[in-house]
């Protein structure tokens, strides 16, 4: 999997002056935690990761080699991105959560689905839908797949893929339940309304014929008069 590597500067001043100060610069608060040590306050230019992000086949969830300026003790090392946390009315990320990893030893991660192919079901008008869109995984940190691809090409109405038929080999492990529904197809839905909206339906009708009628009857009344 390719290496992000980032740079990112040693948080002392945890203030929200400070903290307002460095958004405006276009810096963003985080903390590396994990491995049984200390989480390490940091602020990291938001730009420089997502530029890279954007042109790695694993996007954010790429391998990272974290480098931490000014830290009083060695903090350097390789992590993941665990969390991220946005303004819920501009949705720009506020805050980021790195994991600190050892390429020797598993880790539990979030993988995107993507489904490939086209349904046979869609030919009989079928939808598929896909309540999942991430797969729960464990493996070490060097087999995370980018993605994990779904061919759905064989779902007739009626079938489905569970997390029980992803197979993805000996080196990594599905967290989720076998149950788990990722994807299926199903019949078109066809809404039907209640029987108290088709009687106000029928009502309105009736109303505007009843209401076409009293209008086409004037013109007759007039010329009678």
């Amino acid at each position: 999997m390719e290496t992000l590597k980032l740079e990112a500067i040693y948080r002392s001043d945890k203030t929200k002056g400070h903290m307002k100060q460095i958004r405006k610069q276009g810096y963003v608060t985080a903390s590396v935690f994990g491995h049984d040590a200390e989480p390490v306050s940091i602020e990291l230019k938001l730009e420089d990761f997502a530029k890279q992000a954007k042109h790695a086949e694993a996007g954010i969830k790429s391998l990272i080699e974290l480098k931490i300026k000014g830290s009083p003790e060695k903090t350097d090392g390789m992590v993941i991105l665990k969390e991220f946390y946005k303004d819920p009315l501009t949705r720009r990320v506020l805050d980021m959560q790195f994991q600190r990893i050892n390429l020797d030893e598993k880790v539990s991660v979030s993988v995107p689905i993507v489904l490939i192919g086209e349904a046979a079901g869609l030919k009989e008008g079928g939808t598929v839908e896909q309540p999942l869109d991430e797969l729960h995984v464990s493996c070490l940190p060097t087999d995370i797949p980018p993605r994990i691809d779904v061919d759905v090409s064989h779902l007739n109405i009626g079938d489905h893929v569970r997390a029980g038929d992803i197979q993805l080999g000996d080196n990594i492990e599905v967290l989720n339940d076998a149950d788990t529904l990722i994807c299926t197809c199903v019949q078109p839905h066809v809404y039907k309304p209640s029987a108290a909206e088709e009687a106000a339906a029928e009502a309105a009708v009736a109303e505007t014929a009843a209401a076409e009628e009293a209008a086409a009857a004037k013109p007759e009344e007039s010329e009678s008069k």
